[in-house]
């Protein structure tokens, strides 16, 4: 996900939502990368949403990132995971 400057000031507070099938461990794949890649994450911040047919699940998370290429890295390692589905 290339990370336009001009519109994106660091370091910043972000929510990031990722959307996968319930019945993956998807809470904790979120804070496991989340975590990876960012120091002081507070899993406090996470919310959960289950789909109307609750076959999917979105997670979103509160994440301060300190530098574009920490948000990059986020959302690859994201992207790499089988669990996730989509992020936003």
């Amino acid at each position: 996900m290339p990370i336009n400057p001009d519109i994106w000031e660091f370091p910043c507070q972000h929510d990031i939502k990722v959307l996968g099938l319930s019945h993956h461990p998807l809470v904790d794949v979120v804070i496991e990368v989340v975590t990876a890649h960012v120091t002081n994450f507070d899993s406090s911040t996470i919310r959960t949403k289950p789909s109307s047919s609750g076959k999917y699940i979105s997670v979103t998370a509160t994440v301060r990132f300190d530098t574009k290429e920490q948000l990059e890295a986020l959302y690859q390692a994201l992207h790499a995971r089988d669990e996730v589905t989509q992020t936003l």
